[in-house]
Formats: C-alpha cells, structure tokens, sequence
C-alpha cells in the first residue's frame, strides 16, 4: 500500500531522547571528539568556525579534551557552531519536541540552552530533569545534528528531503479534520470535492426509484438529517444495548450476539465472514473474525498517560450519550479497558498479520466450539447467513485462544461494556450528532488537531463509506480520461519490463527462483483507474428518504443486510480476481497478493504525482515511484511468500530465501532507530515490508532514467522527495511509528536514495555531508 491509514483512535507513548546510563563508558563521545565532529558538520552553516571558537576551557584553564562531552556541553557546543538556530516553523514546529522547564539546568548554560532547546532538537531524560552531566554516545550526537540540519533545510547534502521541501514544509498546513496534509494527500481534499460536486447533482435532481442515484440521494438525505440535528434519536439502540445489560451468563452473550448479528449486522464479540483462501486463491473460505484492540499493545500498560485519560474521558462520554447516568458510564469504560487490555496482551505483534506462515492458521467448527466451550458457536455461524464449512480460518491464534478463556461469568460485565461500546461506536453517529461531535473532539484531543471536518466533508464522507461503489462508478465517469488509463497502464508495462531485466541480473538469485519471479511479473494483473463492473450488494438494498420512513441507521442497517448475504453466497463460489480493493475515488494504490495484481485508482493519478504536462522524470519521480513500489510489494518479505497465481507457496531455492532473509534483516538494521521526525524513532521490523517496496521502486525508476540518452536525476529524485511531501502532528506521528507499516515521509526519501550511486553523483555529496552513506554500508534487494 502507497500511503499511510489515518487512524481514528490513536494513542501515545513518550518516545523522547532518554538516559544513556545503559551504554558502556569507552562508548561515550569526549570533549574533543565531539568539537571535531560538530566543526565538521557546521562548515557549510558556519563558514570558517573552528574547535577553539565552541570550545571553552574550565576555570583552571583546561580543555580536559579526553572527558566525556556531557549532554550540556553538547547542545552548547552545537548552538556555537552553527551560529543562531532557526526558529522551527511550518511542519518543524507541528512535530518540533516540545520545550519544557527543566531544574537542572547549570547556570552556565542557561542562556545557549534555551535557544537548542527552543529549537525543538532536545529533551529532557525525566519528568522536569535535563541531566546535563549525562554522557552523550556518537550516535546519540549524530542525531542533534541531523536534527540541526533539518531544521535548517538549506542544504540537499545534509537532508535532501528537507532541502528540497523547505518552502512546502514551512507553508504547508492540515485540511481540517485530517491527520496528514502533504503532496500525495491534498489530492484527497480535491477527490472530496469531486464528490460533492456529484452529491449536489445527484441530490438536487429527481431520480427513478431503485436507481443508484435514487439510492444516493435518499442515503444522503438521511445522512444530512442527522447532522443537521433534525434527527436526534437513539431509541433505535436502545433496545440492543437492554439486550446486552439483561444477560445472566457469560453464555447468554451468545444468543445476544447473535440476534445483533441476524437484526442489525453487529456482532461485537465474535463473528464468521467468506474470505479468499490464501492457500487456494480460487477458493473461498469461512473467517472466524474476533475483536481487534482500539491500541498498540505499550498504551494498555500505563495508565497514568495523559493519553489514558483522554480515551477514558471519550469512552465514558459515549456510554452516557447511549444513556448511561455518570458513574455507571465511568465503570463501563473502565471494564472496557481492561477487556481491550486482556486481549492485546495475548495478540500478536502489527507485521505479523501480514505474515501468512503466522496468520493462517485452519480450525475445523469443532475445534473452535471445543476451545468455546458452553458458549453457543453455532447461534453466531447460523447468523452468519453462510453455509456449512469443514474448514475455518484463524489468523490470530493467540487472541482467540485468550478470548475463549476471557468469556467466563467472572468477567460478565467486562463483556457487556465491550459489546454496548461497539454498538454505540458502530450506530451512534446514525442516531444522534451528538457522537459525531465527541468524535472530533477526541479526535483533536489525542491527534493535536486544531479542527474538524466541515460538515459537508462529513456528510461525503459518511456517503463514501456507506455506498463506495455508487460513488466510484458516477467518479470515474466524470474524472478520469480513457487515454490517461491508456498513458498510465503503458507506463506500469513499461516499469515491469524494467523489473524484469533487473530481477534477471540479480548476483543473489539463482536462475529456478528467477524464473519463478519472472512468472509473477509475467501474469501480474494491472488494474488502472477503474473496474471494468461496480456491480454490488447495495443493489438489493432498499433505501428510503426521511419522508417514507427511512433513517440513517436504517438505511445502513439494510446496506449492512444486503452485504452480508452476498458475503455468505461467496464461500462455492470462486473466487473473481477482477474486483478491486479500492474505490476509484481512493488516493492510494495497492498490490494484492492473491491476486498477484496491483490497483492504481483514478484518483491518485492527479497532479502533482501524474501530469501529461510534466517531464519524463518528473512524473517517473511522482506516479513512476508510485507504480514501481507497488510492484516490488510482489516481492517484499510478504509477497515473496505468494506465488504468480496468488496462493501462498514456496518458490523458492533453499539457499536464495536464506540469502532473502539476510538481505531483509540488513534493510531492518538500516531504518531502525532512525527518525523522520525528532525523537520518533522507526521500528524497522514493523516496517520491513514498505521500506522494501520503498528500496526497490528508487532502484527502478533510477535504472529507467539511466537508460535516457540525457539522465537527468536531480530532476528525478527532487521530483520523488516532491511527491513525498507531507505534514502531521507530533501526537500523530508518535502512534504512527507504533502502527504504520509505512516509513515516516523524510526517511522514505532520505533512507532510499543513498543506496543509490547516481544520487551522491547528482548532488556532489562526499564523505563529510549529512546524507552520505559508505558504500559498504548501503542496503539493496531488489
């Protein structure tokens, strides 16, 4: 996937510069190495500043070069070599580490201080404590200087990304309502005013009953009811929520469970979908889906956080909206965290869902009903709609497991606050505004947003998520072009033809796993713009206008209906590789592995990533970067498990995945710990997969442009660093880097293109600047 998911429920954890107590003393840096090397990289910031100039010496007039550079001499000896530090701005003062009042400061350094760490480079080790007489280790002052360079943006060498950025970082904002702005993520804010445009002309016409734009317009108008307040009504829940609050047992959640499912499509604690068999991807098969954790598993462990309390605010405001008295809502939401807290415990970590060796994981119904024991399985299934199966899917073991052993009487009241939070958080906002409206302040709240959504971005929005293909078939009809589709998908066949060549030259593969690679890129499906049918289950779907009795909750209740009986007639069915799983009005591409095929909706092939105006490189940089990712995600460390016809299978030489697996931990090594932002560092397993993708699409588009009679790759990669642009909050980025299997935006540049020659050649870069890499310490797979 080519861009980041905005999550609505975020969260947290302090990941500031920290105490370096842990690391061995003949580690640390001394006096005069640290000089040396700050004089080093402030020469082109600071012209002609030498060691004498930022060193000065103690009272009794020694320099004591050979001692350790404490944490204060440090960042004093920074502020002196590069002169006045810019006061960050723009994006740099969004994610900037906040400034705090320390009471440790030696008065010696008060002064010089103050200007670092108003600079947003430095923090402190402790709750008001700086601990200035800490020693500082290489690469702990590798990272204030990196951090310095950054705030500066003047010079490529240095930082690339933010050099060739710095006018659209400092100006660039957030569009209301959103967690990301940038480049590749305006283009939703212009797919959003597509649609509206389609909205007002859909709603201010009269339609035959039955027909999409029949169906639009009536949803819409439900939709607007209750935003606009004129629809305020949650006794629709109600009696679901007094279902859930009279069960007895820990068993009778069972039934609940599974009327919730038969009557409104909810089934909070446990629930069976048709999904493709990723053994078989001809075939269906029967899911058995359990509840997914709000948070990453670090947030349920601290309880003092002011994210905690936030959640717990939220949680509790939404009970009493679902008519909950004060304290009673309260209680609830504390049970609801210690559910969530039991099962993320017992989950698996983030990259191992994307791992088929951990996440299929095949249960016959009698196996589930026995680790079930006494709790009705066979109520849910039926509910389900979906017809007898001998074979049923698992992908988190562990989570399941630590369910079953969770639903027992003791925890009985545990469960009720889970299954009325999902049904509140599920139809609330169909109900009554009121949701709608705690939403965003939880939202602005834990994200550090300043504002919503407008209104009619929402009302399009929840438009969009309720009927996505009505939407995308009117969007590709009025804005996108058959000959970009044609422009774009012979640009794709000619990046594959590249890959080709290149997979062929490859020094780590043997020619069997070659030919097994060249398979997958000779059947892989390309899919541009648009599905060729938006032929869907809201075609059975009855939607009704205010005036003849619909609502919004029951319009999306019979959406959610007519969905789930064409879910359940999937499973003897085969599977239709053709369907997409994107909406054309989607700003983001996709590779789905058991289909073997990559999806470039119309809506990301906009400027500024595609423009019949633009030169070659600028749009290889832009939609040419972009295709070439999606293509190497065939080969990341989860689709190398998948085969040219989907199916996950080995295909591989024995000692070639040995050699894979080698070259995948040496891209982990290269991205963990690095930070895109200060004091965030990456997780470079969590990422592995994307920075592969990353890796491999610079390594293509570098290799197309050095076919050219004139290669241009300044023009190149300032066009990709260009295209990666982007923007964020620091409380944002924190939970990022928790969940996302993306890199942040600067090292998806910045850790890419110095693994290739051409770059340091480009830009004159030697051993001295900031984006230098030796070339033994370069990464490549791909």
């Amino acid at each position: 996937m080519m861009t980041k998911r905005v999550a609505s429920i975020v969260l947290s954890a302090s990941l500031l510069f920290s105490g370096v107590s842990s690391f061995a003393a003949d580690e640390y840096l001394t006096r005069g190495e640290a000089a040396d090397m700050l004089v080093t990289a402030a020469d082109d910031y600071n012209d002609g500043i030498t060691v004498s100039d930022i060193m000065s010496g103690y009272e009794d007039g020694s320099l004591r070069e050979d001692s350790n550079v404490t944490r204060a001499e440090m960042l004093v000896m920074l502020e002196r070599a590069f002169g006045d530090l810019p006061e960050p701005a723009g994006h740099n003062a969004r994610v900037a580490i906040p400034a705090e009042k320390f009471t440790d400061v030696p008065e010696w350094a008060r002064t010089e201080l103050s200007d670092v760490l108003g600079a947003g480079i430095a923090a402190g080790t402790g709750d008001g404590y700086f601990s200035p007489d800490e020693p500082v280790t290489k690469d702990q002052a590798e990272l204030f200087i990196e951090r310095t360079y950054s705030i500066f943006g003047t010079n490529p060498k240095d930082d690339f990304y933010a050099a060739v950025n710095k006018e659209a970082l400092e100006t660039m904002d957030l569009i209301p309502g959103l967690t990301m702005g940038g480049a590749i993520y305006d283009l939703n804010e212009k797919a959003t005013a597509q649609i509206k445009q389609i909205i007002e002309e859909i709603t201010s016409a009269e339609h035959d009953n039955g027909t999409p734009e029949q169906k639009l317009s009536d949803m819409y108008k439900t939709i607007t009811a209750v935003g606009s307040g004129s629809y305020n009504d949650i006794s629709p829940l109600r009696k679901y929520l007094d279902m859930v609050d009279s069960a007895r047992t820990a068993a009778d959640l069972a039934d609940v469970n599974a009327t919730l499912s038969e009557e409104i499509c909810c089934a909070p604690l446990m629930d069976f979908s048709v999904v493709t068999d990723m053994k078989d991807s001809t075939k269906h098969i029967v899911s058995f889906d359990v509840p997914e954790t709000s948070f990453t598993k670090d947030f349920y462990e601290d309880t003092e956080s002011k994210q905690y309390e936030i959640f717990m605010d939220y949680m509790s405001g939404i009970f009493m909206l679902g008519g909950e008295d004060e304290a009673k809502a309260r209680e609830d939401a504390r049970l609801y965290f210690e559910f969530e807290k039991t099962l993320a415990g017992a989950a698996m970590n983030r990259e191992d869902y994307s791992d088929v060796d951990k996440s299929y994981n095949i249960f016959t119904m009698d196996e589930l009903k026995n680790m079930f024991s006494g709790f009705g399985l066979d109520a849910i299934y039926s509910a389900s709609l979906i017809g007898p199966a001998d074979r049923i899917a698992v992908t988190d073991v562990g989570l399941t497991q630590a369910l079953a052993c969770y639903i027992k009487d003791e925890n009985l009241e545990e469960l009720k606050a889970y299954m009325k939070m999902q049904l509140l958080l599920r139809y609330g906002s169909t109900l009554s505004r009121d949701f709608g409206e705690a939403s965003n302040e939880f939202s602005k709240e834990i994200l550090g947003t300043d504002s919503a959504a407008s209104e009619d971005d929402v009302y399009s929005m929840q438009l969009q998520d309720a009927m996505p293909e009505y939407i995308g078939r009117l969007y590709s009809e009025r804005f996108f072009s058959e000959e970009a589709k044609r422009d774009v998908e012979n640009m794709v066949r000619e990046i594959v033809d590249v890959y080709k060549e290149r997979i062929d030259v490859l020094d780590w593969m043997s020619d069997a796993t070659k030919a097994g690679a060249q398979k997958k890129l000779d059947t892989l499906m390309i899919k541009v713009g648009y599905p060729d049918s938006f032929e869907c289950a809201a075609d059975n779907a009855e939607i009704l206008p205010p005036e003849d009795g619909g609502s919004y909750f029951i319009n999306l209740v019979s959406l959610k209906k007519a969905e789930k009986v064409y879910n359940a007639s999937l499973l003897n069915e085969p599977v239709d590789k053709s369907e997409w799983a994107l909406e054309p009005f989607t700003v983001n591409a996709y590779y789905t592995s058991t289909s073997n095929d990559i999806t470039f909706p119309a809506a990301i092939l906009q400027e500024p990533l595609y423009d019949v105006n633009a030169s070659f490189e600028e749009n290889l940089g832009g939609i040419g970067f972009i295709i070439a990712h999606e293509i190497t995600h065939a080969f990341d460390n989860n689709g190398a498990k998948f085969d040219e016809n989907g199916n996950a299978a080995d295909w591989w030489a024995p000692e070639d995945y040995e050699t894979f697996s080698r070259l995948c931990a040496d891209m982990i090594t290269f991205y963990d710990g690095c930070e895109g932002i200060p004091g965030i560092p990456m997780n470079g397993t969590l990422t592995l997969s994307e920075n592969i993708a990353d890796q491999g699409a610079v390594q293509c588009i570098t290799e197309i442009e050095s076919r050219r009679e004139e290669p241009d790759f300044r023009t190149l990669y300032i066009s990709f660093a260009k295209s990666m642009a982007a923007t964020t909050t620091r409380s944002y980025a924190e939970y990022a880097a928790s969940f996302d299997y993306h890199s942040n935006e600067k090292l998806r540049v910045n850790r890419t293109v110095v693994n290739c020659p051409e770059f340091y050649e480009a830009f004159g870069i030697s051993e001295t600047d900031g984006m230098w890499v030796a070339p033994e310490d370069r990464v490549r797979i791909w």
